[in-house]
């Protein structure tokens, strides 16, 4: 609304002249700073949406991992084992199919961009796969058979693979300790006098090759307090069995175990 000047008693407000504004200046949609702004904005909306698909496959491939390790435990105490080993080969199939995709969107990318989009669904894939090669052969998985097992190829035939970061696969073999005690429990309570010994043997190795990288980081020393505590729980089941497992019956083994784990965590 256009100001007015304050008048006298009886007469009209007079409208005050306004100054008239300059004309806009229409944008040249062809110039080269905007095309090249436009440009930009088509590569971040372009890496944004890879990076949500990378996110949901990555999702996914965490949780196809998590069920194998759920279908592995079933192993203690199971009289056909073999049954639930081809049932882990065929989700693994399954979960390689959707690594593939991870690496189909990661062609001609640099990996390291989307690292922390896909790295979740990788680091739960290597646990899984080193859980699955230990009860099948009782050793740990080396560096370079996991890095074997992230290798694709493309429709055309071209080779492809997922960068494998050192640091998760140390990261995710302590995470293995922990399945590994909930294995040993299991053997355990149901029945097993040979697994537990074994779980322990291999957690004490992997424990004495921790010690000397607990202070290269701050994630590997927190797993370390980890890994130790897991490795206490089975030294205590393997105790329970060797000294008192004559004592206790077949029935309440796995109550005893759960009483002798309980009052182990509160030392710590």
């Amino acid at each position: 609304m256009a100001a007015v000047v304050k008048q006298g008693k009886g007469k009209r407000p007079r409208p005050q002249a306004q100054e008239s504004s300059p004309p806009k200046r229409k944008v040249d949609e062809n110039s080269p700073v905007i095309l090249s702004f436009k440009n930009h904005r088509q590569e971040l909306d372009s890496r944004y949406d890879k990076h949500e698909r990378l996110v949901k496959c990555s999702r996914d491939v965490a949780i196809a991992s998590k069920r194998i390790i759920f279908n592995l435990q079933r192993v203690a105490g199971a009289s056909d084992t073999e049954q639930i080993f081809k049932e882990a080969d065929e989700k693994f199939v399954k979960v390689k199919e959707l690594l593939n995709t991870i690496a189909l969107e990661l062609e001609g990318e640099d990996p390291f961009l989307f690292t922390r989009a896909y790295s979740p669904g990788v680091q739960e894939y290597i646990k899984a796969l080193s859980f699955a090669h230990f009860l099948k052969r009782k050793t740990l998985i080396s560096f370079d058979q996991v890095e074997a097992e992230l290798k694709f190829s493309n429709e055309d035939g071209k080779d492809l693979g997922l960068s494998l970061n050192p640091f998760d696969y140390v990261l995710e073999i302590a995470d293995l300790t922990g399945e590994l005690m909930r294995f040993c429990i299991n053997s355990a309570s149901s029945g097993d006098q040979n697994t537990p010994f074994e779980v322990c043997s291999f957690l004490r190795e992997i424990h004495n090759a921790f010690v000397a990288f607990r202070n290269v980081s701050r994630e590997i020393a927190s797993k370390l307090r980890v890994l130790k505590a897991s490795m206490n729980k089975v030294e205590v089941a393997c105790y329970t069995l060797k000294v008192r497992g004559s004592e206790i019956p077949q029935f309440a083994l796995a109550e005893a175990l759960g009483g002798d784990f309980t009052s182990e965590e509160r030392d710590f």
